[in-house]
């Protein structure tokens, strides 16, 4: 029995990666007839247009290359529908195959589902495997719930991030076109206020970066996500402006804030993809454990 049900195990496991890789073909193959289908769409146009204008028509025919245009767009038309044949076939191959592979591991499924039930009750060692495997599927299930806590708080720094260069980005035009005009009251009023709703909002993204340094802590994931550099990091904005000396300083200020804010904004994407990748391998984890054990 335990012999069987490892051959299943191996069947299975050869099944979920032919499974991958049929999923990738399939994609790729749709990329493929879709691409092939506007291509096509596209030359099909051509020609009726060609056919379709009577003037130039008969002025192509009074210089002699309307056959000749004619025939190189058809041309074009012929090779179109070769392709667009072509990518259907192997999309409706990939499919078909992804089908097969799918029926297959439904099959195996249900006889390791069989097996199992029998080897939990017969087999001491199995039984004592099997809750091993519930137990990390326990864990790994709650680290998809941080995960998902995590990337909701990355998502709020990010808009946070939109929100200030929003302000930044005005109060650093108006910046600019005070320094080349008569500094005037309104203008000023204007650009200060840009800047007042900037720091505002830093203050409110600071609160969102120290949740999301939380959320990172929380997932004991140090070394690959490196979120301590993030911490503390909005504390050194240079965004309050007492004291200021000149438009030129204003607009440096802001012109630092601005590079400080964008590379928080490319450093936090980067991690909100790593945070995508873990969950996606989590997913595949817990699902090859429930149906081998």
């Amino acid at each position: 029995m335990l012999e069987e049900y490892e051959v299943l195990q191996a069947k299975m496991k050869s099944l979920v990666h032919k499974e991958k890789t049929a999923l990738q073909r399939l994609a790729e193959n749709e990329k493929r007839y879709e691409s092939a289908q506007a291509w096509f769409e596209k030359e099909k146009a051509d020609v009726e247009k060609l056919q379709q204008e009577s003037l130039s028509t008969f002025l192509k025919r009074m210089v002699g290359n309307y056959n000749q245009q004619l025939d190189k767009e058809q041309q074009e038309q012929l090779t179109a529908k070769r392709e667009l044949d072509l990518s259907l076939a192997l999309f409706m191959e990939a499919r078909e195959q992804l089908d097969s592979i799918q029926t297959a591991i439904q099959q195996t499924t249900e006889r390791i589902r069989q097996t199992k039930e029998q080897l939990y009750q017969q087999n001491t060692d199995f039984r004592e495997k099997s809750q091993t495997e519930e137990f990390k599927r326990a864990e790994l299930k709650q680290e998809l719930v941080e995960i998902d806590e995590a990337l909701a708080a990355g998502e709020k720094v990010l808009a946070g991030i939109d929100f200030a260069l929003d302000d930044l980005d005005s109060a650093d035009s108006y910046s600019t076109w005070d320094m080349f005009t008569n500094s005037s009251l309104i203008l000023d009023m204007m650009k200060y206020d840009k800047i007042d709703k900037a720091e505002a909002k830093m203050n409110q993204l600071e609160q969102h970066l120290e949740s999301y340094t939380k959320e990172l802590k929380d997932l004991s994931l140090d070394r690959l996500l490196s979120y301590e550099k993030f911490s503390g990091m909005s504390k050194t904005f240079d965004i309050f402006f007492d004291n200021l000396f000149s438009d030129w300083d204003t607009k440096s200020k802001i012109g630092r804030n601005i590079e400080m804010l964008e590379q928080l904004g490319f450093n936090v994407e980067e991690l909100q993809t790593k945070l995508e990748t873990r969950k996606q391998s989590i997913h595949q984890q817990i699902k090859e454990s429930e149906t081998l054990y």
